[in-house]
């Protein structure tokens, strides 16, 4: 199996299959409504939805970076609309799911041979922008799985 292939699927397994860290994404929200996503634990602390945003913004930024170009989406980072609703947080996942599809499908299609490549950020390559998404997303996954759990805004 191609080493594109392998990345490939640990980014599927961690969207909505077998993940090692055992929950997948999809897990993880299971159950978080428009209340809960617009919560934080406090002042300077990150709601679900910002954190969602935020997965979407660094996601948006390594297909950017994918293309050889270092620079970042057109979208606010850590975003979450003054007015909030059941359609926009549907469509917030919504959009979580097309740019984890577009990913992918980047992923499969980029040259393995240029994985060790440097990409456009400064002493990272390609195989580290791809590994270290992996681990950034884990991390705020994490979070939003302790948001979950606090008693004051649990659902």
């Amino acid at each position: 199996m191609k080493e594109t292939e392998k990345i490939a699927a640990l980014f599927e397994a961690f969207y909505d299959g077998n993940c090692w860290i055992g929950l997948n994404f999809k897990q993880a929200i299971e159950g978080v409504d428009i209340s809960l996503a617009t919560k934080s634990i406090g002042e300077g602390h990150n709601s679900v939805w910002q954190l969602i945003s935020h997965l979407i913004y660094w996601r948006k930024t390594v297909l950017i970076r994918l293309q050889g170009i270092s620079g970042h989406p057109s979208i606010p980072d850590f975003f979450q609309p003054a007015h909030t609703n059941q359609q926009l947080w549907k469509a917030l996942l919504h959009d979580f799911e097309e740019v984890h599809t577009e990913l992918v499908k980047m992923i499969r299609q980029f040259p393995e041979e240029k994985l060790d490549a440097p990409s456009p950020m400064k002493d990272q390559t390609y195989y580290q922008l791809l590994t270290g998404c992996l681990q950034h997303d884990a991390y705020h996954m994490g979070q939003i799985i302790l948001l979950k759990k606090q008693p004051q805004i649990s659902i």
